[in-house]
């Protein structure tokens, strides 16, 4: 993983630190004096003998960088995440520990090639209330009291199947069949509609926390969709996901990109899917450009991990206005490759 915007040295967070001093003194107390937070190893990038290198941003790290709203909520931004809005209660949460996590990657058993982002957040998270995954990153919910060992290794190796089924699995739509086919899963019944449990995604984090996950991990002996066989009763499955793990990321010919959150308000992350062997040929360019077709704003630097390349926009104009709310088109140029979209900014 390489940080494009190391040419620049601005930091990998938000620019700005806008806590009142009060809620600082909280926050740091709560990630410091809490007893799951050893940080000897938080803020390096860890790589393991599994093929999988964690970057931690301890719950310190975090706390240090959040912007507080309008509406009494914080907000962590980061190029591996985009925006991230979390509640005010870090004096009541404890957050996962450092070397659990890493642990519990550590022992997984799978043989790949993937760098994950790991944020140990000090505050819940206010649009999903727990933990999450997305795309190259996991985000770790607080406990309301210590979190034991088993829980956060289940949780870490959950969302770390997550990860991995961006990385391997969603650019190629022949080893989604091949996986439904062989889990014996429905398109419609197992799809993006269906309760949490049946749905395929969740299904395969699950699988995946099953057959490679630690001893911590897999003490239960079952997965969270109990109508379903555990995965090491279907022939062939681990050897089928192990193999496309193992096979690196062979990306499409067809450039593809996304931004999120949109509608945007007022940041959002721009990502493109570079194609396989792509070499950083210099930083990343972002021009945005309003419906008349004029540019408003040109962004450079870039975050690349996992095949991906990712720039913020701030939703500010390049004379240092806001832009105004409205549809904008962007197109994101690394080397000799780029894409294009739209984004909407909502104020």
């Amino acid at each position: 993983m390489r940080n494009l915007t190391s040419l620049n040295p601005a930091p990998a967070f938000s620019a700005s630190f806008r806590l009142a001093p009060a809620l600082f003194a909280l926050l740091v107390l709560a990630v410091t004096c809490g007893p799951g937070t050893p940080g000897a190893r938080a803020g390096q990038t860890v790589p393991f003998a599994n093929g999988i290198t964690a970057r931690v941003h301890s719950a310190a790290e975090i706390s240090a960088s959040l912007q507080a709203t309008d509406k009494g909520l914080l907000t962590l931004n980061h190029p591996a995440v985009g925006q991230v809005v979390l509640r005010d209660d870090a004096d009541v949460r404890v957050p996962y520990s450092v070397n659990q996590v890493l642990a519990a990657l550590e022992v997984m058993q799978v043989q790949t090639s993937v760098t994950v982002d790991v944020f140990i957040l000090p505050a819940t998270p206010d649009e999903t209330g727990s933990s999450f995954a997305r795309r190259g990153a996991i985000l770790l919910a607080p406990g309301t009291g210590p979190i034991d060992g088993i829980t956060q290794a289940t949780i870490v190796t959950h969302e770390m199947g997550h990860v991995l089924t961006w990385a391997f699995m969603d650019e190629h739509p022949l080893r989604w069949d091949a996986y439904m086919e062989m889990r014996g899963l429905d398109p419609v019944r197992n799809g993006p509609a269906a309760r949490h449990a049946n749905r395929a995604r969740e299904i395969l984090a699950e699988d995946i926390r099953f057959l490679f996950g630690g001893s911590l991990a897999t003490s239960s002996g079952s997965i969270e969709n109990r109508d379903l066989e555990t995965p090491d009763h279907i022939t062939g499955l681990k050897e089928l996901l192990a193999g496309f793990f193992a096979e690196g990321m062979e990306g499409p010919v067809a450039i593809r990109s996304s931004a999120f959150p949109n509608p945007a308000n007022p940041m959002t992350t721009i990502e493109m899917v570079l194609p396989e062997g792509t070499a950083a040929g210099g930083p990343a360019r972002l021009d945005i450009y309003d419906i008349r077709g004029m540019r408003v704003r040109t962004v450079t630097g870039g975050y690349l991990a996992n095949g991906r390349v990712s720039l913020q926009w701030d939703g500010a104009t390049d004379r240092g206005g806001a832009a105004s709310s409205g549809r904008y088109f962007y197109t994101l140029r690394m080397g000799s490759v780029q894409a294009r979209g739209a984004v909407t900014l909502v104020r």
